[in-house]
């Protein structure tokens, strides 16, 4: 340009078209994986505003997902439905949702995030079960609770007081015409009891829907409840109740964990019960009446027969958590949160693009490529591998933070883990020439967390730490199990000599530049690599601990298992 100056300026439009719902509609569906690979893509992408597509695809894709469920495993649904907690937007779509199985229904109503008028539009057509679910939700709107109020009418049909048979009713119909006066025409008599029938519905539809526990007290619910005094009976099932209304919460479980956010115990205080030891502050789930529905801690302890010494069941505390044990997420993190997740969906899609061009090159699958392409196609394999792994832990995070993340039971062998951490770190440690051993003290009891999730928390913790290792430096880790409580798996590790002068805030915080600054270093960093492991093994009743120039990493075993016995175990 010269000396010019540029005097005038442009605003670039967003140009941006988003055709994801039709590239998902044009795949062909299949069998098995395919269908369901494809059935949790549409459902993915339908969950965000449908405002945001075309009407007639909008419709073509809840023909498809509709068309898909029964090749499609529930718990493949399920695990699908719960991924998506917090982000569904689309009412057409919590309308199709709302027919499945019922565990399927309750997680997808309560992680929908409707407006209060998409609420109140949805409601007649949901299934009753559904409308059931919907009133559980505390945070509903004036004219979504008005459409339940009305809909109580035909979803809580109450019995009457008992009345007259029939052949009561046609003697003393009998007694009464012969003192009065003479019968009446069949069809007056038809015309009264369909006037009857009309004035009772129109007086039920009058009614404000029927507010559980009743109390004799015209339905009003009593004060806010902090505490509940309770005694179980030896299945751990609530026989006797103190503080609240008996059918509140008598007949609830300590004994089952809870499920797909049902009432029950965390997976703690269900472990304690099985082992007959005292309950402190185990936390536990109510749900129903607004008296008591919400999250609670339990303290109790089990009490035994004094002739016998049989178990009895246990007594004990429901006490409300405080302030510092149940933190909330302001809306605008959670806001933050969902914007974070969203912008990662969005950027995995050409990232695997890049992955799945680089390996056709690398592997020279379209035919010979020279040797300097084959290299600079592994190296962008590589970065772009780094990319999404840190993709994915942003991922996670975000899903921590926001309240969303959810671990799959499960069990992981000893063995198995070892094996896929050798395979997926040897690449690593060979290009820092930093040797990993590991060894175990057996036996050592299964983990009680799911492969995927307990293989994530091994290989960010230890790919972080070898990379703070110098050249030629040795690092050894053991795991045992710990029986004297709870079954604990521990890993204990010793920290590299470029870590060992660090405290647990500087570990937790940015690490050195040597580090964060490297090839191979975690994308976001050494800290948060091992905050995000902390917080995984948090969410599973473990922890991440320094002490002494070693890390300690625990989470739970398993309880039984019939491979050992527990005499044998040191």
């Amino acid at each position: 340009m010269g000396n010019k100056k540029l005097t005038a300026s442009w605003k670039v439009p967003d140009l941006r078209f988003d055709d994801r719902l039709e590239t998902a509609l044009r795949n062909a569906a299949g069998d098995g994986m395919a269908a369901s690979t494809q059935w949790r893509q549409l459902i993915d992408i339908l969950a965000q505003d449908p405002g945001k597509f075309d009407v007639s695809e909008v419709a073509k894709g809840l023909k498809q997902a509709r068309s898909l469920i029964s090749s499609t495993k529930a718990e493949d649904r399920l695990s699908s439905v719960n991924n998506l907690f917090g982000r569904i937007k689309s009412a057409p779509l919590i309308q199709l949702l709302s027919a499945d199985e019922p565990a399927i229904a309750g997680s997808a109503i309560a992680g929908a995030k409707l407006t209060d008028s998409e609420w109140a539009d949805l409601v007649p057509h949901l299934p009753v079960r559904a409308r059931g679910f919907l009133r559980n939700r505390s945070d509903l709107g004036v004219r979504a609770s008005k459409a339940l109020a009305i809909w109580a009418a035909a979803d809580f049909v109450l019995p009457y007081p008992a009345a007259k048979s029939s052949e009561q009713f046609a003697d003393q119909d009998k007694l009464h015409r012969s003192k009065e006066e003479p019968a009446k025409p069949a069809s007056t008599k038809i015309g009264k009891i369909v006037e009857k029938i009309e004035k009772l519905r129109r007086d039920r539809e009058g009614k404000v829907a029927p507010q559980l526990p009743f109390d004799g007290r015209e339905g009003k619910p009593k004060e806010t409840i902090y505490e509940i005094r309770f005694e179980t009976d030896d299945a751990g099932t609530v026989c006797w109740v103190e503080g609240v209304p008996e059918g509140a919460v008598i007949g609830t479980s300590i004994a089952e964990p809870a499920f797909d956010y049902g009432p029950g115990p965390d997976g703690y205080g269900a472990s304690a019960f099985r082992q007959r030891m005292p309950l402190e502050n185990a936390r536990m789930h109510l749900m129903g009446s607004p008296l008591i529905d919400g999250d609670w801690r339990i303290n109790a302890a089990p009490f035994f027969d004094a002739k016998s010494g049989r178990f009895r069941g246990y007594r004990g505390i429901l006490r409300r958590p405080t302030i510092a044990e149940s933190p909330k997420i302001e809306a605008a993190n959670a806001q933050d949160g969902e914007r974070l997740q969203q912008l990662v969906h969005e950027l995995r899609t050409p990232l695997g693009a890049i992955i799945g061009f680089s390996e056709i090159i690398e592997q020279q699958l379209f035919g010979p490529v020279s040797h300097d392409y084959r290299v600079l196609a592994d190296s962008i394999l590589a970065d772009a591998s780094r990319l999404l792994a840190g993709f994915d832990d942003l991922a996670t995070a975000s899903k921590m933070e926001s309240g969303h993340f959810v671990s799959d039971p499960g069990q992981t062998e000893c063995d198995w883990l070892t094996d896929r951490l050798a395979e997926r770190l040897s690449g690593l440690s060979e290009n820092l020439c930093v040797t990993l051993n590991l060894a175990r003290a057996d036996p050592v009891r299964p983990f009680a967390t799911e492969g995927e999730l307990t293989e994530r928390i091994f290989s960010r913790l230890l790919s972080a730490v070898i990379i703070g290792c110098n050249r030629r430096e040795e690092l050894a880790g053991r795991f045992h199990t710990d029986v004297s409580g709870l079954p604990t798996n521990h890993f204990i590790l010793a920290l590299p000599e470029k870590l060992q002068s660090m405290n647990e805030e500087e570990l937790l915080g940015s690490g050195p530049g040597s580090i964060d600054d490297g090839d191979h270093a975690p994308l976001l960093g050494l800290g948060f690599s091992l905050r995000l492991v902390r917080n995984l093994a948090r969410s599973v009743q473990g922890d991440l601990r320094f002490d002494n120039e070693r890390l300690l990493l625990t989470l739970p075993a398993a309880s039984k298992n019939s491979s050992w016995s527990r005499g044998t175990e040191r």
